[in-house]
Parts: C-alpha cells; sequence; structure tokens
C-alpha cells in the first residue's frame, strides 16, 4: 500500500508548491473561461468582458451618486471575471432616480467605448494524473503518475472594427513522477515510456476579416469547439468562413491540424489528416439549438480511410431547472481498406436541478449507442466511430467538466451502449459534487473498445465469450475561489472501473484464466 501511496505525497507536495506560485503571481487581465461555442474564436467571451469592465469602470471616475458594486461572473474553469455593475443615484426619499428627473445628476453623456483595441490574458491549467492498473491485470506493473504543469497567455489586437487578430501560447512540461519505462501489454506488445520533454506551442493564431456582408473570414491556426466536445475539441490550421442570417448561422471550413510545426521547443510531427466540414444551426427558438453538420475527413495516409460524418443535434435548457441534448450521428465514407462505412450512433440525456432542496440537487440520466460490427469479411463495416477530433467532455449540473463517458475507460462511442446515471449536490456556492455512473455493453463481441484509455483486451477466453464490459463510478469535485483567491480553482476527478465478463485474464503458467481487476484513474486540474 505504501508503494501506491509514496507518488501521490510527492504530487501532493508539488501541487501545494505549484498553487502557491499560482496564488502569488498578480492578476493582469479577466480570465476568459473555457465555453466557447461551436467553433467559436477563443477569448471571444473575454472580449466581452473586457468591453462592459473597461467601460463601467471608466465611468466609475465620474460624478458622485454613481455607486459601483462588483459581480463575480462564474466562467467554466475559472474563477468569476470581474465586471462592474452600477445603481441609479436615489433620492432623498430612497427611491432610484430616473435619467432625466430633476434628482438626476447633472453631468456630461459619455459616449459607450465600442472596441478594445487591445486585450490580453494570462492563466494555468495545470494537472496531476493517476492511473492504475490500466491492464486490469494487478500482477503486472504499469502505473503512472504524471505531473503536468503549464501557464498560458494570450494577446487579441483590433486594428479597426473589420479585423481582429488573436495569438495564444502555451508553455507546458510533463514530468514522470512515477512510471514504467517498458511496460509489455496484454496483446504482447512491448510499449516504451514517451520522452517527457517542455513544450511551447502557438494554440491559436488567426485574423478575422470582419463585415463583408453577412460574411466574415478567419485564417491561420484556431480552436475548434462544440458544446459537449463531442465532435471536436481541438485546434486546426484552417480556413474558414461564417455566415450569419437572423436565426440561423452557418460555417464552413478546411482545416488540418498540426499543418505548420508551431512548436518552439519540442518538434511535432505533422498530421496528414484533411477535415472538411459544415455546421448549420437555428436559433429561432428560445434557449435551445438545433444543428446540423457534415464532417468530411481525408487520411492521405490511408490508416483511417475517408469517414463521412453527417448528423443533426438538439439541446438547449428550456427552463432554470432542465437542459437536455440530443445527437443522430450517420457515419459513410471508407475504411481503411475502402470498405464502406455504414453507422450510426445515439446520445441522448437530460438533466434536472432542484435548487429549492438542501444542497441544490440534481439528476441527470443519459444514453449513448454507437453501432458495431461482426462480420469482418463483407463489404461493409458497421462499426460507428466518432471524428477523431473530440474529446468528449462536457458537464451535468456541477462545475468542472469531466469524461462523460467514464474518467477511467474514456472510450470512443464505438460498438458500445453506455447508460450513465448522474447525481450532483452543492455543499457550498463555490463547490460541486458529480457521482456519475456507468454501465457498458458491447453491441458485438470484441477484443477492444476502441480508443479506449485501457490496455486490455477482452473476450480471450472463448469458452466465456461476453458483451458485458463492465461498470464505473466516477467522483467529481469543483472548487472556485479556493482560499479566496477569485481566479484559483480546483477540479479533482476520479474513476474506478470495474470490469465486466468480456475482460477475463489468462494467467501466463497455466493458462487458465480468470476475472480480471479494476482499474483507477485520478486527475487533479488546478485553474489560475
Amino acid at each position: 500500500m505504501s508503494a501506491h501511496l509514496s507518488p501521490l505525497r510527492r504530487a501532493a507536495s508539488l501541487c501545494a508548491l505549484w498553487s502557491a506560485a499560482l496564488a502569488a503571481a498578480p492578476v493582469v487581465a479577466a480570465e476568459p473561461g473555457n465555453d466557447r461555442g461551436e467553433m467559436a474564436p477563443a477569448g471571444a467571451l473575454a472580449v466581452q468582458a473586457g468591453l462592459a469592465a473597461e467601460h463601467l469602470l471608466d465611468q466609475a471616475s465620474g460624478p458622485a451618486g454613481v455607486q459601483p458594486l462588483v459581480m463575480e461572473s462564474a466562467a467554466d474553469g475559472a474563477a468569476g471575471t470581474q465586471l462592474a455593475q452600477f445603481q441609479l443615484p436615489k433620492a432623498s426619499s430612497g427611491e432610484p432616480v430616473s435619467p432625466g428627473s430633476p434628482d438626476a445628476p447633472r453631468y456630461p453623456e459619455r459616449p459607450l467605448i465600442q472596441q478594445l483595441t487591445y486585450q490580453y490574458s494570462y492563466g494555468s491549467e495545470s494537472d496531476i494524473t493517476y492511473r492504475r492498473n490500466p491492464d486490469l491485470d494487478k500482477r503486472l506493473r504499469d502505473n503512472s503518475l504524471i505531473l503536468a504543469p503549464q501557464v498560458n497567455g494570450s494577446v487579441i489586437y483590433r486594428p479597426n472594427a473589420r479585423v481582429e487578430m488573436m495569438l495564444e501560447m502555451i508553455l507546458e512540461r510533463e514530468i514522470a513522477a512515477s512510471e514504467q519505462g517498458v511496460v509489455t501489454l496484454p496483446s504482447g506488445q512491448t510499449q516504451v515510456a514517451p520522452r517527457r520533454r517542455a513544450s511551447m506551442p502557438i494554440d491559436q493564431a488567426w485574423v478575422t476579416f470582419k463585415e463583408l456582408g453577412p460574411f466574415e473570414m478567419t485564417l491561420g491556426r484556431r480552436n475548434f469547439e462544440d458544446g459537449r466536445h463531442w465532435l471536436y475539441d481541438t485546434s486546426l490550421d484552417t480556413a474558414f468562413v461564417k455566415f450569419k442570417q437572423g436565426a440561423y448561422q452557418a460555417e464552413l471550413s478546411v482545416s488540418r491540424k498540426d499543418r505548420l510545426d508551431l512548436d518552439l521547443l519540442a518538434p511535432v510531427q505533422k498530421t496528414r489528416t484533411d477535415n472538411y466540414m459544415f455546421y448549420l444551426d437555428y436559433r429561432g427558438i428560445e434557449d435551445i439549438k438545433l444543428a446540423g453538420y457534415t464532417i468530411a475527413r481525408n487520411d492521405r495516409t490511408g490508416i483511417e480511410g475517408k469517414p463521412l460524418h453527417m448528423g443533426v443535434r438538439a439541446y438547449g435548457m428550456p427552463s432554470d431547472r432542465f437542459n437536455f441534448w440530443t445527437e443522430l450521428a450517420l457515419l459513410r465514407g471508407k475504411d481503411a481498406v475502402q470498405k464502406n462505412f455504414k453507422a450510426h450512433a445515439i446520445d441522448v440525456g437530460a438533466t434536472y436541478r432542484f435548487p429549492a432542496l438542501p444542497y441544490a440537487p440534481n439528476v441527470t440520466l443519459g444514453y449513448a449507442y454507437g453501432s458495431g460490427d461482426d462480420k469482418p469479411n463483407d463489404d461493409k463495416n458497421h462499426e460507428f466511430r466518432q471524428t477523431g477530433l473530440q474529446s468528449n467532455e462536457g458537464k451535468f449540473g456541477g462545475i468542472p467538466k469531466f469524461k462523460y463517458y467514464g474518467e477511467a475507460l474514456d472510450p470512443e462511442l464505438s460498438n458500445l451502449q453506455i447508460l450513465t446515471l448522474g447525481l450532483g449536490f452543492r455543499p457550498a456556492q463555490n463547490v460541486t459534487l458529480d457521482l456519475v455512473y456507468h454501465h457498458y455493453r458491447l453491441n458485438k463481441i470484441a477484443d477492444e473498445i476502441r480508443n479506449s484509455a485501457l490496455t486490455a483486451q477482452m473476450n480471450q477466453d472463448d469458452t466465456r465469450l461476453s458483451k458485458n464490459a463492465g461498470r464505473a463510478l466516477d467522483i467529481v469535485l469543483g472548487f472556485r475561489n479556493v482560499l479566496g483567491v477569485r481566479r484559483l480553482g480546483l477540479d479533482v476527478r476520479a474513476g474506478l472501473f470495474f470490469p465486466g465478463n468480456a475482460f477475463r485474464n489468462e494467467d501466463p503458467v497455466t493458462g487458465e484464466f480468470r476475472n480480471a481487476n479494476k482499474s483507477i484513474s485520478v486527475l487533479a486540474k488546478i485553474w489560475f
């Protein structure tokens, strides 16, 4: 037991030192949140917050009678952005004074600031990741503890109302506090620990041309994120056009990940997969978004083939107590051996909140299905695959995002059914707790779950083939305004995976099979 706890103690010490260093740093700009919307440039929220804050704070130095207040607007993954609000001056009766009344103060009106020429921000998203037993066999040593301190910063420049430019950079370093140099996987392959080194990538570097009629165009590297990160959550080198008319908004882009090596410290392997994406959404229904998309990918190396994703989605928050999501997707195109894809997926769910009850509980129910293929010799591939650009991170009723398909297993929605039940609480205004249960079942008998975080193989015991992949329990804690520091936050995400009958381990000496062992994943993320 002590062998497992010692790396965690060392990580806790380093975490405390890192938190103290971040808390001592001065605040120079508002920190933007992480929800950037469908394919929205990072920093857009910070731009709006900066506009409001600069104008209102400027007015605060004006005439007497205007009383400043402070409002904190909590952002995902960051403490609140500090904005200024003002009350109307009061007459002798104590009632607010309407503008233009005889009791209103006399001073010249000042124009509203329309745009900020410069804006900048900085912050940190440092991780500590512990994984235990990803091969589901406790006889083999493959545990790891990885520290990843990181700082990031961005600058936005607007020379005029029609042009906006952004540069965002990240400085990070992975440190292996505990890691096996060489691991033999259950498949028999040998895995060598990656080289851990510092990196300084340019995460975003783009220029946007606005007011081109109903269009605007962006060139360069920029973040692509959809609301649930089910389609994409990554930076891409792109040419991007947006069209907006009334309640409709359309986005068309051509992109490739790491077309250019823009890491100033470590070399980056360029990719050869081109992405052609079209996204259309409709916002004519209050608090609900309807959308459709087409994403075609062309892997010039031939490894992933030429998949074509098409889908429709609906999600929203019709009331303060209820929100929902619906994903319906088809996969067409060709796989790596030129077989035609004919696959589909569905992901639906909802969260309901009870704000009047103690600790403001919320309940979430979700179901996800990705088709599988059990006829490898025919000319069709029925196995659904996600785009390869997704991260499958979102949140239910709490503060932090987490892997909503399971922290420990972290699968791609492929040949899998996932039933999810979540229960959340808010013990304090700046603290949330989510308890999330998952049940996994294969659609077709298979020996692996595509792109899972586990290395274990399934259905190696031919006498006991099973579709029962297992169960998982996630515990997700989110803290904001830690130690009274508005920008300091902490997320702790722990996942336990209990393998089902599909996972059985073979004894290398006797050749007999036995039930697999559980796996544990813990992630601590420090925000500043």
